[in-house]
């Protein structure tokens, strides 16, 4: 050997794949190589400054856009306003009436500096003294001289939860909410609202328009309409709130508009009809809590025009907004509270949002796999996708969704969640049907996700059984089952023609069948990952196949072996492996559960050792004619009674039986009559 021909110093020749690894590895030690790592993270964290901004420099910039927009349409902006305040004082006077009108003054020291709205001074169409409560939330909340009652906020109290405590010290037939930044528009405001209360009408919403702001706070839609009430749509196929009328000309009719909500800018609500949809929740955007007052008050009075906005009555907002986006929809997608809401009544929104049939049903299935990069590697996912599969032809709007979209707005906007277990739980929300489907890791289940799911499905008689002890919410069984239009006879391919063919993962441990049959002298061709450490690397033909590709393997094999994990075998959870493998026609021998010879007739024989492993293989490879007529009984079957469609039926008649197939909100408006 030539000294050219000698490696350098501590580096390996390159020539095995060990070798080639050995120099990977040294090259990633060098010093060489720290240095390129450390400046390519110098120019990463650089690029991240320049593109994705602090959110404070994300907010200047989203303000300076709106105040350079808004530049153009300033002069415009102020003759609006004064055009519309002659337009108001040009109104008829309102109807006098005789109710009492308290007033709850929403003050937020966030919004300091600003303009307090003088809602509360005596007009001449209210006969009786008002009562002004003024709710004070932030240390720099003041109370105005003309509160006849103040209210601090308690610590950590929401807006909302304070406003809410106004209310029930409050003596008026009416309430009206009202924010500090609030400025009505001219006079009459309350007896406007006031005189839109009537019959079924129990709400009515001033409409909000936006103030001439100073230059640096300015808005294209300054002058404009904020909003004229909100209303539901859908974005992403999850409910949003959209301004109505949002940058519109304000507009003065004689007619109230039904509404879906409005914001805490100014409502009035009639004090029983508040009471009797059960007050302001406690959610974290004044807003969000306005508007599902206002949805519970519609939910209650069933009237199409129980809420209403009074184009007469407008108020000028003087509150920030914060980017062009929120100028149309006031309340983010992904806001804390608006997803809060979604928790609570995310099905009845998206259903008043996009209405469905009362008999079909949007139910969103989540898988334990991570995410959808990887779904395709996680048996579980493909299982879910059939059985969505067969939900969507029987009529129903199926989300499939994997464990990092769990929370997603969208799927929480389902009438129905059906989480498809794995290692770890998924929670609940209060507005919608949770329902657990255990297919597999038993060990893992506790009583409280069982205590709180609406409905338990189990993958094993057995262990349905067993949890029937354990929990308060009804279990049943849902077997697993195939896919019959992937899982079918197909003809045989070389490359996966073998005798006896394992489709399986190790996950680090040497399993039943494959250590078996190893140890009864077969030479099992084997699919999965995680072999290497426990068989010949000679056996391992792939370590993954594509679910689409999986009928080839079944239906090239002369036999399929299978087994099951140690708490599946304890617990009766027969392997979704027979059922595709039988959906072929392909001969399979699997370890002992008794399940299995009640579910197949005696098409699937089983075994309790290698050596009744080896007789059994042998007895399939010397008569392949009667394996084959043995499976073609088995793919019978599973075609009558373990197909998705069939498990889908299954869940939808469970789901009735319990009272889980109406959506939430129409279930609860039966219940209550």
């Amino acid at each position: 050997m030539t000294d050219d021909d000698r490696s350098p110093a501590r580096v390996p020749r390159v020539g095995s794949p060990s070798s080639r690894a050995r120099l990977l590895r040294a090259l990633r030690r060098s010093r060489a190589a720290a240095i390129v790592r450390g400046a390519a993270a110098r120019r990463a964290a650089l690029t991240a400054r320049l593109i994705a901004p602090d959110r404070g420099t994300q907010r200047l910039r989203n303000r300076t856009l709106l105040a350079l927009q808004a530049a153009r349409s300033r002069r415009r902006a102020i003759a609006g306003i004064e055009a519309l305040s002659t337009e108001i004082a040009q109104l008829p006077d309102p109807p006098p009436t005789t109710s009492s009108i308290s007033v709850v003054l929403l003050i937020d020291g966030s919004h300091t500096g600003m303009q307090l709205p003088d809602v509360t001074r005596p007009l001449p169409d209210v006969r009786r003294q008002r009562e002004v409560i003024a709710v004070l939330h932030g240390e720099n909340a003041r109370a105005p001289s003309f509160a006849t009652s103040v209210l601090p906020t308690l610590d950590g109290e929401s807006l909302a939860a304070a406003a809410a405590r106004g209310a029930r010290q409050a003596r008026g037939d009416r309430l009206c909410f009202a924010l500090a930044s609030s400025e009505h528009l001219g006079t009459g405001l309350l007896a406007r609202l006031n005189a839109a209360l009537d019959g079924d009408t129990v709400a009515a919403a001033a409409q909000v328009v936006h103030p001439v702001r100073a230059r640096s706070r300015a808005t294209p839609y300054d002058g404009r309409v904020r909003q004229c009430g909100f209303e539901l749509a859908v974005d992403d196929s999850a409910p949003v709130l959209v301004a109505r009328a949002a940058g519109e000309r304000p507009k003065v009719s004689p007619q109230p508009t039904p509404i879906a909500g409005a914001s805490a800018a100014c409502l009035l609500v009639d004090r029983t009809a508040y009471e009797t949809a059960g007050g302001l929740s406690d959610y974290a955007d004044i807003d969000v809590a306005m508007f599902d007052l206002c949805r519970r008050v519609r939910t209650r009075g069933d009237a199409v025009d129980a809420v209403v906005a009074v184009s007469g009555a407008i108020v000028l907002d003087h509150r920030p907004v914060p980017s062009a986006k929120s100028l149309t929809r006031p309340i983010p997608r992904n806001a804390p509270a608006w997803r809060d809401l979604v928790d609570d009544a995310g099905p009845a929104l998206l259903r008043e949002a996009a209405p469905l049939a009362e008999t079909r049903l949007r139910i969103a299935i989540t898988v334990a796999a991570p995410s959808r990069k990887v779904a395709p590697r996680w048996g579980d996912w493909h299982l879910a996708r059939a059985f969505s599969d067969a939900l969507l032809r029987a009529g129903h709007v199926v989300r499939l969704q994997t464990a990092d979209a769990a929370d997603d707005p969208a799927g929480r906007s389902c009438d129905v969640h059906c989480v498809v277990r794995g290692l770890a739980p998924v929670r609940r929300t209060r507005g919608q049907r949770h329902v657990l489907w255990i297919i597999s890791h038993p060990e893992a289940i506790e009583v409280v996700e069982l205590d709180a799911a609406d409905l338990v499905l189990v993958a094993s008689t057995r262990f349905a059984a067993a949890l029937q002890t354990r929990t308060r919410t009804p279990v049943e069984s849902l077997l697993q089952a195939t896919d019959p239009v992937r899982f079918r006879p197909v003809p045989p391919e070389p490359d996966h023609r073998h005798d006896v063919t394992v489709v399986a993962k190790s996950r680090d441990q040497y399993r039943t069948t494959v250590a078996d049959a190893i140890a009864s002298g077969l030479r099992p061709a084997i699919y999965g990952s995680g072999w290497e450490q426990f068989v010949d690397p000679a056996l391992i033909v792939s370590d993954y196949v594509d679910n689409e590709d999986l009928a080839r393997v079944y239906s090239s094999a002369g036999v399929v072996l299978n087994d099951h994990w140690d708490s599946m075998r304890d617990w009766g959870f027969v392997s979704n492996r027979i059922f595709d493998a039988l959906a072929c026609g392909t001969p399979v021998i699997s370890d002992e559960l008794p399940e299995i010879a009640d579910l197949f007739d005696g098409a699937v024989p089983t075994f309790r050792d290698a050596a009744q492993l080896r007789t059994l293989v042998d007895e399939v490879l010397a008569d392949p004619g009667a394996a084959r007529t043995r499976a073609r009984r088995g793919r019978d079957i599973v075609l009558a009674h373990h197909t998705f469609d069939r498990r889908a039926h299954e869940f939808l008649d469970a789901l009735a039986r319990h009272g889980l197939d109406a959506p939430p909100q129409v279930r609860q408006e039966q219940s209550e009559s």
